[in-house]
């Protein structure tokens, strides 16, 4: 099943970025699946992160976390502050300074455990993406962050949404807000041809204050830069998007949603779960661990 997501997602780019809609939602769970996926079909990948991953345990809350393991071959992205002390990890080059050392380019001679991080800034990121597939021909997967993938998210990137019961209380909620955020996500690209000549766009971000003056005086388009330029929810940005043809110009590619039915008020029904935010985000999805898809 975890082979239907990497097909999924390859399908659409050669680099995944894994997203969640809200902390503890398993999207370094997902980020494993991929990665187990492609080792099962012996292929060559890379590995990054924007920010801190695979960690023993949540520095806020002490919670336990999925530690990510590299096997051997593979090509990870890593502050030197976070290279494993063995001889496991093979030094390739030395890239963008972060908060905990310099990014290290490090090839596995032997699997490994440990933790992934990556350089403060997209752009960084970026270039860290792009150095990662000239040392693997294979996929590769970035444990990423909702306000950060737009910036360097590049053509080529497909975007896999995980959620959770740590977004809901109950399976309805959950799939309301994988919907407003995949919906937000995938706003569509500005077309001259399609969309007029003389559309509104906004330097800034589009906030609950600009949205009620543009449903004030609806223009024809609005263009924001990117999609997480969007800071409006639910209700309001269903309004905003009946009356306004909300554009943007750079796109991104969201290709799937997970699910998680844990959350602090106990488990949800995974099959409910996964049917009801395949429905609502018109997306496939999968729980990875129960095995389930929709």
């Amino acid at each position: 099943m975890n082979g239907a997501l990497l097909d999924a997602a390859l399908a659409c780019g050669s680099s995944v970025i894994v997203v969640g809609t809200a902390k503890n939602v398993g999207k370094t769970v997902t980020f494993n699946a991929l990665r187990d996926a492609a080792e099962a079909r012996d292929l060559r990948y890379a590995l990054t992160s924007i920010g801190r991953d695979g960690e023993p345990a949540d520095a806020l809350d002490g919670r336990e976390k999925p530690r990510i393991r590299v096997p051997r071959g593979s090509v990870v992205a890593l502050p030197e502050e976070l290279v494993p002390r063995s001889p496991a990890l093979e030094i390739l080059e030395l890239g963008e300074r972060s908060a905990l050392g310099r990014i290290v380019f490090a090839r596995a001679r032997l699997a490994t455990t440990c933790e992934i991080g990556g350089p403060p800034s997209a752009r960084a990121v970026r270039a860290t993406i792009d150095r990662l597939r000239a040392f693997c021909d294979g996929p590769v997967f970035v444990d990423g962050a909702i306000d950060r993938i737009a910036p360097l998210a590049g053509g080529d990137d497909a975007i896999v949404v995980a959620t959770g019961g740590a977004s809901g209380a109950t399976v309805e909620r959950v799939a309301d807000v994988a919907a407003d955020v995949v919906a937000r996500l995938r706003t569509a690209a500005y077309d001259p041809a399609r969309d007029g000549a003389a559309p509104l766009r906004l330097p800034a971000a589009l906030d609950a204050l600009t949205a009620e003056a543009l449903l004030a005086e609806p223009p024809q388009t609005v263009v924001v830069g990117d999609p997480t330029r969007i800071a409006v929810r639910g209700r309001l940005f269903a309004r905003l998007a009946q009356h306004v043809a909300l554009r943007c110009e750079r796109a991104l590619r969201v290709v799937a949603c997970t699910t998680s039915p844990d959350g602090p008020g106990g488990g949800l029904d995974p099959v409910a779960l996964v049917r009801a935010v395949a429905h609502a985000t018109g997306l496939p999805a999968f729980d990875v661990l129960a095995g389930v898809r929709a």
